[in-house]
């Protein structure tokens, strides 16, 4: 390939689970593993991708892209990006014969219900298959049409993020990631708020409850698992996994075997 190829509708990096034509779509079901970086490319044709689970960071010329569990991200055709998996594992559903002329990242707040019914017309397709996935992809169509994109975001807001990702284990404070940027630590708060959907600590739970996911597939005592993801306690991991799961580790641990 050369520096900056583009790719048709047959052509993904990842390792391709599954893939069936559904009318005139085409989907794909794409697995990422952690670690994963992907060049700069491009592809000829529009298509829209559903972040099935995980999560991945997609940097384009216009800004950077943090796509998360539920968002659908639409592709103009000959858009440069690139992407990185660096926090966990990713599954996305890739959709061509799409009508999308530019390009945006659709949060779930806006379009979670349209993801999961594409993810459902997928997994259990049927006669009237392709006329609802036409139909969802309308709805995409003018979600994209309306979506004002965000300007890009300030480098030190990159700077807060990458902190956080990289250092998410430890006890990281608001006043201490304001002071290493030099922005008051409101502004940094209400920025990180607004620009990611997010707190600065509940993406600190996110990651937490992810790694600890990874983890629990290995017989380490939840105890140590626990301190190494940064709660103070097995207690404490128990309550915010809990939560953010709906299963306490130790139920989670057994569905996984």
């Amino acid at each position: 390939m050369d520096m900056h190829p583009t790719l048709n509708r047959d052509q993904f990096f990842g390792l391709r689970i599954t893939a069936q034509s559904v009318g005139k779509f085409s989907l794909s079901l794409t697995r990422y593993d952690r670690g994963t970086a992907i060049p700069w490319h491009a592809h000829d044709e529009p298509y829209a991708t559903v972040v099935v689970s995980g999560a991945y960071r997609e940097e384009t010329s216009a800004g950077i892209r943090d796509c998360r569990e539920r968002d659908v991200i639409v592709h103009a055709p000959a858009e440069r990006h690139s992407d990185s998996f660096n926090h966990g594992n990713a599954t996305c559903l890739n959709v061509h014969g799409t009508p999308f002329d530019r390009s945006a990242l659709l949060p779930r707040s806006q379009v979670g219900e349209v993801a999961g019914k594409l993810v459902e017309e997928f997994r259990r397709p049927d006669a009237l298959s392709s006329m609802a996935i036409e139909a969802l992809m309308v709805e995409l169509f003018v979600a994209a049409a309306r979506h004002d994109d965000a300007p890009c975001r300030p480098l030190w807001l990159t700077e807060v993020r990458r902190t956080v990702e990289e250092r998410f284990q430890e006890s990281l404070s608001l006043g201490y990631l304001a002071e290493t940027v030099g922005v008051h630590p409101g502004h940094v708060a209400r920025t990180f708020r607004q620009q990611y959907g997010t707190t600065i600590g509940g993406r600190v739970r996110e990651l937490r409850v992810a790694y600890v996911k990874q983890r629990l597939a290995s017989a380490a005592p939840l105890r140590d698992i626990a301190v190494d993801a940064g709660f103070a306690d097995q207690s404490h991991l128990t309550r915010t996994f809990r939560r953010s799961t709906g299963v306490t580790p130790a139920a989670f641990r057994r569905l996984l075997r």
